[in-house]
């Protein structure tokens, strides 16, 4: 999260209630943003179907026309993101932003034009109307480039635009669809997934005018800096990809099991999938409180013990800075965690409740209950890999989230076999599976730490020269 901690750690040394409530709720735009925007505008949508009487049918084609865009935009943008923030990270550290936001061009650029491709196969054939392939597709383009925007708008100061943004491509959205369903002009899957788009897009204009506004306009033309990035962090795109693509593998098999549905070529299972996403609201706490809490408290230790590392600190100051390290980190790790089960225990109570009052049988709500206990676990992963990465223990983050992958594809696959009853159960038997390997791993290397620091990396760093390094040279000589 380059540059957030410190501008949230402004707020909270205001210590007055707004400065704390301006702190939690800025962590919330930004780790929760597209969530709670697909979250909003879909929701408002469809009762806007509701109130004038638009056909289930209509309703279905138009949700899963927003999830498949949602789910694979975020699967193309993820490992490319999570390079990108290390290149981000690094120009930050170095003070060098006149390629900041010609990077941002570069790597949208790079990844849209990859998705079209990918688009352009999968909606070759599907029986759609041309408007509605293109409305979709458009909104498709408008979430990569919003996934990767994310990366670069955790260093800006200007959290109140964000919100703006975000809050004023929903208004756009809503109005749209809400004048065309009022006067009739236009069919209605058409006209929310048209509104959908241009909302966003409205959303992604506003934040790639604050991104070059915050880093210049960038005119030095290199776009593609960051492509040796890939080379030398290539473990840092497998970690994101992994660990994303475990995340749905659970409900790809469910789609192809019995209750899978086919609307119009698209392949879901809306029963499962809207227990699944009511199931991950519940952590959304443990994402607020990882920012709040570990990127304030634990990187000023973790600055200080490395600037002993680097600046020649005597071995008791090293020694005396590597405890207090430790002791944060595992302290408020435990917080966190103690945090996200209390809440996690209140969706469990409050959420199996409220299900059963929305027609969702007894069978639902079980597979509900699994999916919050699996939530938690992958709370557990997602918080332990991340500080993995903090520590630049790469292997161990690939570890923990291929394991993550491996243990929903076994899982998985065996309850596709078993069929209904085991759904739910793979998801929390693979998030424990691979929540107990991040624990395991973060013990390892924090047993470790001098050694991985002191004798774990080269003594001569050479940078590989691979494909992307010569494509780079090729291209800025």
């Amino acid at each position: 999260m380059a540059g957030v901690g410190f501008e949230l750690k402004k707020l909270f040394n205001r210590r007055t209630l707004t400065g704390q409530v301006m702190a939690y709720g800025y962590s919330a735009i930004i780790t929760a943003g597209p969530f709670a925007l697909l979250t909003a505008m879909v929701l408002l949508i469809q009762l806007l179907f509701m109130n004038y009487g638009i056909s289930g049918e209509a309703g279905q084609l138009y949700t899963v026309s927003v999830v498949y865009p949602f789910v694979f935009s975020q699967l193309l943008t993820c490992g490319f993101g999570m390079v990108i923030t290390r290149y981000l990270a690094d120009k930050l550290y170095e003070g060098e932003y006149d390629n900041v936001s010609g990077s941002c061009y570069g790597i949208i650029f790079m990844v849209q034009l990859i998705g079209a491709v990918l688009a352009a196969a999968f909606y070759w054939n599907k029986p759609l109307s041309v408007e509605v392939k293109l409305a979709t597709y458009v909104f498709f383009m408008d979430m990569i480039a919003v996934w990767l925007q994310g990366v670069y708008l955790t260093a800006l100061k200007d959290y109140k635009a964000i919100f703006l943004s975000y809050t004023g491509g929903i208004a756009v959205s809503l109005l749209l669809a809400w004048a065309n369903l009022h006067l009739g002009l236009l069919e209605p899957v058409f006209c929310a997934m048209a509104a959908m788009s241009i909302g966003t897009g409205c959303i992604a204009a506003a934040f790639m005018i604050q991104i070059v506004r915050y880093f210049g306009y960038g005119g030095s033309g290199l776009n593609f800096e960051f492509l040796p990035y890939f080379e030398m962090h290539y473990k840092l795109f497998l970690v994101a990809f992994c660990y994303t693509l475990a995340l749905y593998t659970a409900n790809f098999f469910v789609w192809i099991g019995p209750w899978g549905q086919v609307v119009e070529g698209y392949l879901f299972a809306p029963r499962y999938d809207i227990i699944t996403f009511y199931a991950f609201l519940s952590i959304l706490p443990s994402m607020i409180m990882f920012v709040v809490s570990m990127e304030l408290n634990f990187y000023e230790q973790y600055a200080i013990y490395f600037t002993y590392v680097t600046q020649k600190g005597t071995f008791q100051d090293i020694e005396d800075s590597r405890k207090d390290l430790l002791h944060t980190l595992w302290n408020e790790f435990k917080n966190i965690m103690e945090f996200q089960l209390v809440f996690s225990l209140m969706f469990l109570a409050a959420g199996g409740y409220l299900l059963s009052l929305g027609s969702v049988g007894y069978e639902g709500v079980n597979i509900y209950r699994l999916l919050v206990l699996g939530a938690f676990f992958n709370a557990v992963l997602q918080v332990g890999y991340t500080l993995l990465l903090y520590l630049e223990d790469q292997r161990g983050a690939l570890v923990i989230a291929g394991s993550f992958l491996a243990a929903n594809i076994i899982f998985g696959a065996l309850g596709y076999i078993i069929g209904e009853v085991s759904y739910g159960f793979s998801f929390f038997l693979s998030a424990m599976v691979a929540a107990t390997v991040a624990v395991a791993r973060l013990q390892y290397f924090c047993q470790r730490i001098n050694y991985f620091v002191f004798c774990g990396r080269p003594v001569f760093f050479e940078a590989p020269d691979w494909i992307f390094s010569k494509l780079a040279r090729m291209l800025y000589k």
